[in-house]
């Protein structure tokens, strides 16, 4: 049998699930960045790529390039036995950023002759100077092992002038330009994603495509980037991808986890031997010089935070050299992975009928769909979609919630409606808001109430005069404004015996025997008076009058769920049930309509003038008791 709400249900599944997967055919930008924000969370808690112990940073830092040029050089090391080329190296670099071409000539010739296996410089050096030559000459003694950079730059559109991107190269006086590209030079770009934070890389590409052409022409030039060009030249051709996509990279961590050196210290006797053991350091390694500190402006957003540009190019050389690269399933599977979410979120709802266990049944999905995600990317190296699923998923089973929790409400609301028809609205309340006290007084509990009964006077004779149409409408209408001032003065309804009323005080909650008894008698009043009201309506309509009967008492009676296993009704029974009965059919033989029991009169009497009436001997062996009424007049502050 279908729950309730199963097609509506059914139809915002399927609303929900095409409409997430037409958003994600498209590339909504808002399910983009919280796909990416979730890829992002599991790159960093998920498996990095280990450092190659060959990639070392040589880092262009803020004590590199603020040596002081009026310092005494002499304080860094011996001028006796320091080398010629590292005095006239450190000289230069005084002299302040940039620095004379001759200092990079040096560095690489230092590197080179530590037996470096590549030395790669993140640099770009597009214009010509006047110290080129020199730097020129060890560019060319080791050409084979060294890589510099050069830079796609798009110029801001000014009139009917292009903004297509040209290529920053080295100037000639360094490197001659020809074609195809020398293979000494590489670019440095990364292009970020929308969110422009950079996941993955290009080791190769076409003009057409940083243009934003989708394809390039078959005798298009294929640039590579630095680190493809430096993975080439320290041998690892094998390694660099043929094709011009871009390449997802696993990370090898934050920024930092190539610790940058500076790149005075290999100049600097004293480090050169403790902290590069004389240059062996450096044997067989890939040697990245670049730029490190906010004073470059060299930082790029990615999974991990600001990270400097040589760094950046370190992470895509390192996963390059370990072959450490995720891929994307076809956008078929992402659309496949929707439509499971929404099956999913659809199975929860038909078959977990209970709301807390479905919650924790969502909960579970999304950290299975979460941990399947982590592991695919530790092992596999596949990005799976996450987000748009369980989006789909919680959505839809969050909707559902919403909506059962609506229903029930009203049903609720229905519910106690129906039930204040039948039953008194305290009852109901407590039934209701508090049902494991209401249980427990269902076995039968002695208690303190003051007990009201009404009846009409004569209702045979009434009833023969009317219809029976005629005669239900009068008493409904009559039972209406009756049970209204009872529940007006916090009262219960016990019951209707016939055309007579029963009401109680302090049954299901009390506040006090003395304000349960005043309760009781201002309803009994307003009864009075309700009845005047209609009594006036009643005889402009041409329909009979009606009298009635009131008496109050009080006494300790068991009250509890009494009946049959087929129907129970929350009552109260005792003595005083009985004498309060008795006390009302005195009222057909006194000239008042309002009784009330000497036990009630005790508690009302410092707050009503009671006038006694007779004495009353409920039965043949108790005492006779005195019986009071209260004048309309008489009513006193309670």
């Amino acid at each position: 049998m279908l729950r309730r709400g199963a097609l509506l249900q059914t139809i915002l599944v399927i609303v929900c699930t095409l409409g997430a997967a037409w958003l994600q055919h498209i590339g909504f930008e808002p399910l983009m960045r919280s796909e990416n924000f979730v890829r992002d969370a599991i790159a960093r808690c998920g498996r990095k790529t280990p450092p190659n112990p060959q990639l070392v940073y040589m880092a262009i830092d803020n004590d590199s390039v603020s040596i002081d040029a009026s310092a005494d050089l002499a304080g860094l090391f011996d001028l006796k036995t320091a080398e010629p080329d590292s005095i006239r190296a450190l000289e230069l670099m005084s002299k302040g950023w940039p620095w004379s071409r001759a200092v990079h000539g040096l560095i690489l010739q230092r590197l080179m002759q530590a037996g470096a296996k590549t030395v790669i410089f993140d640099l770009t050096f597009p214009t010509a100077t006047a110290n080129d030559p020199e730097f020129r000459a060890m560019l060319d003694r080791y050409r084979d092992r060294v890589v510099l950079g050069c830079n796609f730059v798009r110029a801001a559109a000014t009139g009917y002038a292009s903004n297509a991107p040209t290529l920053s190269v080295p100037t000639d006086s360094l490197i001659p330009q020809t074609n195809p590209i020398d293979d000494r030079v590489g670019f440095v770009n990364y292009w970020p994603d929308a969110d422009d934070i950079v996941r993955s890389a290009q080791f190769a590409v076409t003009f057409e495509q940083v243009n934003g052409e989708f394809a390039a022409t078959s005798d298009s030039e294929r640039y590579l980037s630095l680190t493809a060009r430096a993975a080439i030249k320290a041998g690892f051709a094998d390694a660099v991808a043929k094709e011009t996509a871009s390449h997802f990279f696993r990370y090898t961590g934050g920024p930092l986890t190539f610790r940058p050196h500076s790149i005075f210290e290999i100049f600097v006797p004293e480090y050169w031997e403790r902290n590069y053991a004389s240059g062996n350091f450096f044997r067989d390694k890939i040697v990245m010089v670049g730029a490190f500190g906010n004073w470059q402006h060299d930082e790029h957003r990615t999974t991990f935070g600001l990270m400097p540009g040589p760094e950046l190019q370190l992470n895509a050389l390192n996963a390059l050299l370990h072959h450490e690269f995720i891929r994307e399933l076809p956008h078929v599977n992402d659309l496949e992975f929707i439509v499971l979410g929404g099956l999913i979120s659809w199975a929860l709802w038909l078959f977990i009928q209970t709301p807390w266990l479905r919650f924790c049944a969502m909960l579970g999905v999304s950290a299975a769909w979460l941990m399947a995600a982590v592991e695919l990317f530790n092992h596999a190296g596949i990005y799976i979609l996450a987000f748009t699923p369980l989006m789909v998923v919680n959505f839809n089973s969050g909707i559902a919630l919403l909506y059962e929790v609506v229903l029930e409400r009203r049903e609720s609301t229905r519910v106690r409606g129906t039930l204040e028809r039948y039953v008194s609205r305290n009852v109901v309340r407590e039934l209701l808001d508090h049902p494991q006290d209401y249980t427990r007084a269902l076995g039968g509990v002695l208690k303190p109430v003051t007990i009201l009964f009404s009846d009409i006077r004569n209702f045979t004779l009434v009833s023969a005069r009317l219809d029976p149409h005629g005669l239900v409408t009068q008493l409904n209408e009559y039972f209406t404004s009756m049970v209204d001032c009872v529940f007006a003065h916090r009262g219960t309804l016990d019951k209707f015996i016939g055309d007579a009323v029963m009401a109680v005080w302090g049954n299901a909650t009390s506040h006090g025997a003395e304000a349960d008894a005043a309760d009781a008698l201002h309803a009994a009043l307003a009864m009075r008076e309700k009845l005047r009201a209609l009594n006036v309506k009643w005889k402009s309509e041409g329909r009979p009058q009606l009298e009635i009967g009131i008496a109050l008492n009080h006494g300790d009676v068991v009250v509890g769920n009494i009946g049959s296993q087929q129907r129970m009704e929350f009552t109260v029974i005792g003595s005083p049930v009985n004498i309060t009965w008795r006390l009302q059919e005195l009222t057909k033989r006194h000239t008042t309509d309002l009784l009330i029991g000497e036990s009630a009169a005790d508690l009302l009497c410092y707050a009503f003038a009671l006038h006694p009436v007779t004495t009353f001997q409920p039965d043949p062996a108790a005492s006779a008791v005195k019986v009071f009424t209260v004048a309309d007049s008489a009513v006193g502050a309670t």
